[in-house]
């Protein structure tokens, strides 16, 4: 007996509804809670291991500032992170973070001074009769790049864009500034094709693309 166009129609939005929203672990299943968070438990180089494969790393450029290393992190890496981090941590607890902590993808683009493109900046000399100055180049300076996500062809607002100033300190005391994090994030959902780009063009305009196969992510 045929299937009435009713019960295939009901079939169809089922699985649908069913189907993973993106290309990586997302939304968690139980399974995949649970897997995440003995992963981060293992505190070992099966970790490191696995979130390398999340992280993009690039040489150094001849001149300007160095865009050194673009990360890529799904929601089933954060809760690896996560579970990294924790002390007393459960299963169960990995279940519920999962389902309510985790719904998205975050950018980090690590960018670090360099000779050329320097903490100290030289003020130009404003007469003969007088010397140039230097001042700090301001923690805000990673405002003067352009970064932009891409899920294939199609670019994605984030959500949220924030830094985190990076110092080096010395044991005499004073801490330097040597560059910043910068986090961009987006919806899980923003990402339902098996590629990823991010795209990263400096104040003196050298351009910097990186790609992710979202396919190979969990």
């Amino acid at each position: 007996m045929p299937i009435s166009r009713s019960i295939l129609a009901a079939v169809v939005t089922v699985f649908v509804a069913a189907a993973p929203i993106s290309a990586f672990q997302y939304p968690f299943s139980e399974t995949a809670s649970r897997s995440a968070y003995f992963l981060g438990q293992r505190h070992d180089a099966t970790m490191g291991a696995f979130l390398a494969g999340y992280s993009k790393h690039l040489p150094a450029p001849k001149t300007g500032a160095y865009v050194s290393d673009i990360m890529f992190l799904t929601p089933y890496a954060q809760l690896v992170q996560f579970s990294s981090r924790q002390g007393m941590y459960t299963a169960q607890q990995a279940e519920i973070d999962g389902r309510t902590k985790f719904s998205t993808v975050e950018i980090i683009v690590y960018i670090n001074f360099t000779d050329t493109y320097a903490e100290l900046i030289s003020d130009p000399a404003p007469s003969r009769s007088s010397g140039a100055g230097v001042h700090f180049r301001h923690v805000s300076f990673w405002r003067d790049f352009q970064l932009r996500a891409f899920d294939g062809n199609a670019l994605r607002e984030p959500a949220s864009v924030h830094s985190e100033p990076q110092y080096r300190c010395s044991g005499e005391g004073g801490c330097a500034l040597i560059g910043s994090q910068i986090h961009l994030s987006f919806p899980a959902e923003s990402f339902s094709t098996d590629t990823a780009t991010v795209e990263v063009t400096t104040p003196d305009d050298q351009f910097t693309s990186v790609d992710f196969d979202l396919s190979s992510l969990r």
